[in-house]
């Protein structure tokens, strides 16, 4: 499955890439679509079009310090202590740096490349083909490397989210990009989709056999109507360690292993205090559901998350859990308006020249902590206040604080860190998409 995944995602390469040569007599016009430049045949048949972020984030940390065990024997793996201090450091990144090519040809054909370039290090991102005339064209069937469906937040595009990153509560257990296939149906009432997937394209473990995992994710809109949308949805996965081994004789396997972990949602100190790294995983779950309401200007969202983990050799079963809820409200005459086919919520098209300016508060928690498993790798609680301008569609600066308050078992992989570490943090994003 591993190579022929890999091969169809080469495909969507020199599809989109080389469609051009397939519409050689049909002349292209270009026009801007919302700040995005496009080039389109008269019969609309053919489409090209570059979608470029770039995403400059710089954050400051408050504490009191204590964040590393000054006793802990992992200390002298990451640098001496005294050199790099006893508090979260702050500091300006390059968050997101991207570079994507898509297409659509003969009408029903999609393809696209996602390469990013951030952190000094070329990755592919999205990678794939699809098919949009499928029931009618309300569904599609696409293969290569994309997001799967999995909760609302992780399959919204990074342009659009309320916050500069994705909640803590959710990120543990969502599949983000793998390879694999895909297939939905849509209207303006519902949308269904279900993949079989793998690993990420660029993880691979030659000594291991890649394992099949499904999922899936179903939204239904009961209310569309002056300027309010109310979106219900469900997801859940059927998973496996990517790569498992055969059993020695002693019934070891050479990567049974499933990690889960968090960002507290600020990137630039790119620390994870919640963590576990659980050993000989037969199999887990996760199912969600995901509740959205927008009333023009105003806007709630919210998900929850839970996963069980089975464990060879009748070891005890693992649970953990996590979600989010956010409001939010332009001070403008603005609203985010709902995409029913992929199931999200738009890009926001300021309404006026001076842009729009939107407020937002959010809670999050996560909890990797299961006493009667025997497993205590941390819970933490989240509060984020945000602040978003929209100049144009193309443009957008972001301004977060929030308050993270972790658990005593809240200590990152290997007990890294101090339990009970508790910070506020300032940040701010510029962000252009064009």
């Amino acid at each position: 499955m591993r190579s022929y995944l890999v091969k169809l995602a080469m495909v969507a390469v020199l599809v989109t890439l080389a469609g051009s040569a397939f519409a050689g007599s049909s002349p292209l016009n270009a026009t801007a679509e919302d700040g995005i430049l496009v080039f389109e045949s008269d019969d609309s048949a053919f489409k090209w079009w570059f979608d470029a972020r770039v995403y400059l984030d710089v954050a400051s940390y408050m504490d009191d310090g204590g964040l590393y065990d000054m006793d802990s024997d992992d200390i002298g793996d990451y640098a001496d202590f005294t050199d790099m201090g006893n508090s979260l450091t702050g500091g300006f990144i390059l968050r997101r740096a991207r570079l994507a090519l898509k297409s659509q040809l003969w009408h029903d054909w999609y393809g696209e490349v996602d390469m990013d370039f951030a952190e000094e290090a070329a990755a592919i991102k999205d990678a794939y083909i699809s098919y949009k005339g499928i029931f009618g064209s309300t569904g599609h069937v696409r293969v290569g490397n994309f997001r799967q469906p999995n909760g609302l937040e992780e399959v919204t595009t990074s342009r659009n989210l309320m916050f500069m990153e994705r909640s803590q509560g959710t990120e543990p257990f969502v599949v983000g990009r793998r390879m694999g296939i895909e297939i939905a149906k849509w209207d303006p009432k519902y949308r269904a989709a279900f993949s079989i997937f793998g690993a990420d394209v660029e993880d691979f473990v030659k000594e291991a056999n890649e394992q099949i995992n499904f999922a899936a994710r179903v939204n239904y809109v009961p209310i569309s109507c002056d300027g309010s949308t109310l979106l219900i949805g469900a997801s859940g996965t059927m998973q496996k360690p990517t790569f498992v081994g055969e059993a020695n004789e002693a019934g070891e396997r050479s990567v049974s292993k499933v990690k889960f972990n968090s960002r507290p949602e600020s990137n630039v100190s790119d620390t994870k205090f919640v963590y576990a790294g659980i050993k000989d995983v037969e199999k887990y779950s996760v199912f969600g559901g995901e509740l959205a309401y927008v009333n023009k200007r105003l806007m709630f969202q919210g998900e929850y998350m839970a996963t069980a983990i089975d464990r060879y050799e009748g070891k005890e079963s693992i649970s953990y859990n996590g979600g989010y809820a956010f409001v939010s409200f332009f001070l403008t005459d603005d609203t985010h308006k709902y995409d029913y086919k992929d199931a999200e919520f738009a890009r926001v098209n300021p309404s006026a020249k001076g842009g729009a300016w939107e407020v937002a508060l959010r809670y999050s928690t996560v909890n990797l902590n299961d006493e009667d498993a025997g497993e205590q790798n941390g819970g933490s609680n989240s509060i984020t206040f945000g602040v978003n301008y929209y100049p144009n569609p193309n443009v957008r600066l972001m301004l977060n604080y929030g308050h993270v308050d972790n658990d005593e078992f809240a200590t990152g992989k290997d007990d890294q860190f101090m339990g009970d570490y508790d910070f506020d943090y300032v940040q701010m994003r510029f962000m252009t998409a064009f």
